[in-house]
């Protein structure tokens, strides 16, 4: 499967959702690496999540940090994050 990655999504995610989402990826069968971090984006205790996934998977990878993480209390009609996600081409993968 290894040879099938070619993105890196990187999903900033809030420390309270961390161990939800970091089991779903599990379940679902993604390898995923935990970072902690504070600060920036959601500008507290935050999670940050590494998973090298093939193109195909991107959208399902999305779906599972969607579906896991909470909606911030007093979210917006426009659906205020709580989390961000970025997905980058990965030039090239080695497991090491």
């Amino acid at each position: 499967m290894t040879e099938d990655v070619d993105r890196l999504v990187c999903a900033v995610v809030h420390n309270d959702d961390a161990n939800r989402i970091s089991q779903a990826l599990v379940d679902g069968g993604y390898g995923v690496t935990r970072i902690t971090a504070q600060g920036g984006f959601l500008r507290r205790g935050n999670a940050v999540f590494v998973i090298g996934v093939a193109q195909a998977t991107v959208d399902a990878v999305i779906d599972i940090l969607k579906q896991n993480a909470s909606e911030p209390a007093g979210a917006d009609a426009g659906g205020s994050a709580y989390g961000i996600a970025f997905v980058v081409r990965a030039g090239q993968f080695a497991r090491l």
